[in-house]
């Protein structure tokens, strides 16, 4: 039988973001809202911490409109390959004219459910997620699927936000208000903990006042 809550979950990422794939101007807009003015540093950073080699093939899973395309392509060049993943296809079709417009001819789009994640390839050296897990429903077969797709010392690279702690506490009901309507963000995953529950390892590295995180997790031989 059909999960009803999950539908509604997967019902509700869909229209928050088709909304954001028709308007992508804007969705770029907020990125310097919701990354405290530090997009392009973190999302730099999230795709380094792939070391990916010129040549290689990463997936990015829930690629929105294409925010991390440009420092993907930079890392694995024309020989490359990208293939981005989303549930909406709203923000595949402007992650798709991103990419026609900027001539990158590496790059494959899929529209799929990320907790099944329906791709036959198994070798990937890397897969990336920003602001993607934490909005997802099957979350945790996400993480798992992230896994499979790898190849042997492959890595899963997450970037996410979490509440804050300490003296600004007292915003985090504002945000969960805010971020779960406008972007189904769910704060209560613990994202780092799962990844080092299917993975046996994670390194985690926090920015803006702990707000955000990078973790990492490498496929080791079992």
């Amino acid at each position: 039988m059909p999960n009803n809550s999950s539908d509604k979950k997967l019902e509700k990422v869909k229209k928050v973001y088709s909304f954001w794939g028709k308007f992508p101007y804007l969705y770029s807009a907020q990125d310097v809202i919701t990354f405290f003015g530090r997009a392009k540093i973190i999302r730099s950073q999230a795709v380094k911490k792939i070391e990916l080699k010129i040549g290689d093939k990463v997936l990015e899973v829930a690629c929105g409109s294409g925010r991390n395309f440009s420092y993907l392509v930079e890392a694995v060049g024309k020989g490359g390959f990208i293939l981005g993943f989303d549930y909406s296809q709203e923000m595949l079709d402007a992650a798709q004219q991103l990419y026609k417009r900027n001539g990158w001819d590496n790059i494959k789009l899929v529209q799929g459910d990320a907790a099944q994640l329906k791709i036959s390839k198994d070798n990937f050296d890397g897969v990336l997620s920003v602001l993607g897990i934490s909005a997802i429903p099957g979350w945790e077969k996400t993480l798992q699927r992230c896994y499979d797709v790898l190849r042997l010392e492959g890595k899963l690279v997450v970037c996410d936000a979490c509440l804050f702690t300490g003296f600004l506490n007292f915003l985090n009901p504002l945000l969960k208000i805010i971020y779960s309507r406008f972007a189904a963000w769910d704060s209560s995953k613990n994202i780092p903990e799962k990844m080092k529950e299917i993975f046996g390892n994670v390194n985690v590295k926090n920015f803006n006042l702990g707000t955000f995180f990078i973790a990492t997790s490498v496929k080791k031989d079992r």
